[in-house]
């Protein structure tokens, strides 16, 4: 008896995923809600004036971070939802914890497209968004971020995605610069015949 290789095995189960077909429901007055987590690493840069005011230095920071996004979102076509998400940030700068007695929130709309049809079991995504972020500890700023990503949808309603994300915000005192790698759920509520 022939023994398959994990190679083999692999390329036998790619094959499988993207010729089964589940019509997920990315189609046009539908919702998707869901949510997802993710670990992000970010590089600050404070603005620090002199005392005169007219040299300014640049201190830089690396942020570790760790966030929950949830979402909610409408289909106005096929394959492109349009919605609004929170997210809820906790991190540390440089191995010291930020300041948590405030809420570090950010919220604000986003844009997803699915490249492939809705009778895919796997689709990619791309989600443009802008947002604006609020904290205690490194005050408020607004900013902008794209994500892209891989959607295996479990059945007709639900999907699970992995993702990577660039995100880039500023404020008065420092410009932020943001790459997460996150995981989720998506909910598709199908539409009333």
């Amino acid at each position: 008896m022939k023994k398959i290789t994990t190679l083999q095995a692999l390329t036998i189960i790619i094959i499988v995923l993207f010729t089964v077909s589940v019509n997920a429901q990315i189609t046009k007055g539908n919702w998707m809600v869901g949510g997802s987590g993710s670990f992000s690493y970010s590089k600050t840069d404070s603005k620090n004036s002199n005392s005169g005011g007219t040299n300014i230095n640049y201190v830089s920071k690396g942020i570790y971070s760790i966030s929950l996004e949830p979402n909610i979102g409408y289909f106005f076509l096929d394959r492109l939802a349009i919605g609004t998400k929170i997210s809820y940030i906790n991190g540390f700068v440089e191995g010291s914890k930020l300041d948590s007695e405030g809420m570090n929130l950010s919220f604000g709309p986003y844009a997803r497209y699915y490249i492939f049809k809705d009778k895919n079991l796997i689709n990619l995504f791309v989600e443009p968004s802008y947002y604006k972020f609020f904290s205690k500890g490194l005050g408020n700023s607004s900013g902008y971020g794209l994500k892209s990503g891989l959607v295996i949808f479990l059945n007709s309603s639900v999907g699970f995605e992995s993702s990577i994300a660039y995100g880039k915000s500023s404020s008065k005192n420092a410009d932020s610069y943001n790459v997460f790698l996150g995981f989720g759920l998506q909910i598709h509520l199908e539409k009333d015949k």
